[in-house]
């Protein structure tokens, strides 16, 4: 079985790529960033080539708008600084090349080979250093989905194919390049990225990667905290949050990123609360409206603070009580996902308002002045309307609060 495996993997990385045309995948040269463009017709006119390559091409062939537009060439980051002015080599992990044009950065990246014996991992197989150039077919088989595995080449606009990402796109399927099991070992960061495409894209997973997925999630346990932080932005602040949070669930993969906020949602009444908070901020999105890490990360924890406090909705809580236990359920929270301080100061704020807002009307209308008043006062709303009684608090401040189009999202 495992020779077999080799065998049809083999095959494949040896057969030519499937182009497409124009008229195929019906992007037009308009719709790609002009910034993009100048920078691989620079690095063609100086001998090397380059393409547009990843989630930009998944996203045209979807007719969405890309976040962003990826190049990658044959020349190394030294090369691509030599050639392209303003440009800035990063990364130690992965090295890359920022590409700066007033406030806009274009990211640039090199042809990477499997490495092999020479790539850097850790023990349990993931990917620490990896920095081994090689050609564009060797570059599309280092590359985690099939989806993310196009090229486009802008100079005759035939989108370039080595993996069958096309064909998965047209089929709305998420399909893994090689041995996902090996996939998710080099950077269990794909099990995250995997569950965005699933519900960003509306895609179906294969049975054996879903398998995979659910095996190897404990692996996110290696991964820094901060840089789950960064992932768990991407989940819950672009939109998808309420499905993405669901999709985690199911497939048993929160626990592993947030593991107290998973052992809280055994409770219905729990999860609803975070789920209507999460339908709301993308409600948000859908409105063009921004969103805060502070607003996020006080929802997802909340329901792990009330139960230490116990009758946290009772007016005789007091805000030292609270305070101590918030800074117990923060610092729990730390050791798997980070939180930067000015976000962790933002959070307890927001909480402190829920003990604040049950004593009306106020001594002092200067709370109504408060920075953190609006995101106290939304949070309120939300914990209303998932059915706590908080003895008309959320109306009295409704309707005596000064008229303002601000929300909280903006502080």
């Amino acid at each position: 079985m495992w020779i077999k495996f080799i065998l049809v993997k083999n095959n494949q990385e040896n057969s030519p790529p499937e182009l497409y045309a124009q008229p195929q995948h019906n992007i037009r040269i308009e719709q790609i960033d002009s910034h993009s463009r100048e920078i691989i017709h620079s690095l063609n006119k100086s001998g090397f080539k380059a393409y547009l390559v990843g989630g930009c091409i998944r996203d045209l062939v979807l007719n969405k708008d890309p976040k962003d537009f990826d190049v990658v060439t044959e020349a190394t980051p030294e090369q691509i600084k030599q050639v392209i002015s303003r440009s800035r080599v990063i990364g130690r992990r992965f090295k890359l090349v920022h590409v700066r044009k007033g406030r806009k950065i274009t990211e640039v990246s090199t042809f990477r080979s499997k490495g092999g014996k020479r790539t850097s991992k850790t023990n349990k197989g993931i990917v620490l250093r990896d920095n081994f150039y090689g050609t564009i077919r060797e570059d599309a088989f280092r590359r985690d989905f099939t989806i993310n595995s196009l090229y486009l080449d802008i100079n005759d606009m035939k989108i370039i194919d080595y993996t069958g990402g096309f064909k998965d796109l047209n089929n709305r399927q998420l399909s893994s390049i090689g041995d996902s099991k090996l996939r998710f070992r080099e950077d269990p960061i794909r099990i995250i990225r995997a569950v965005r495409f699933l519900c960003n894209l509306d895609l179906q997973l294969k049975k054996s990667l879903k398998k995979d997925l659910i095996n190897f999630a404990h692996l996110l346990q290696e991964i820094p905290p901060a840089r789950k932080y960064e992932e768990i932005l991407k989940l819950f602040l672009t939109g998808n949050a309420k499905n993405n949070f669901i999709t985690l669930l199911e497939l048993h993969v929160l626990k592993f990123l947030l593991p107290n906020t998973a052992n809280q949602c055994s409770n219905e009444k729990n999860k609803s609360f975070i789920l209507n908070a999460l339908s709301n901020s993308d409600a948000r999105v859908k409105k063009g409206l921004p969103l805060t890490p502070a607003f996020l990360f006080s929802v997802l924890l909340w329901p792990g603070l009330t139960e230490r406090i116990g009758d946290i909705n009772s007016k005789k809580t007091k805000l030292p009580t609270l305070l101590r236990s918030s800074n117990i359920i923060i610092k729990q929270c730390r050791q798997d996902c980070f939180i930067p301080k000015r976000i962790e100061n933002m959070i307890k704020e927001i909480w402190e308002f829920q003990i604040k807002l049950l004593k009306f009307p106020p001594k002092s209308k200067l709370i109504f002045s408060h920075r953190r008043f609006r995101a106290g006062y939304d949070f309120l709303l939300l914990r209303e309307e998932s059915g706590v009684n908080l003895g008309g608090a959320g109306k009295w401040w409704k309707e005596n609060q000064p008229k303002s189009k601000r929300s909280y999202q903006n502080k």
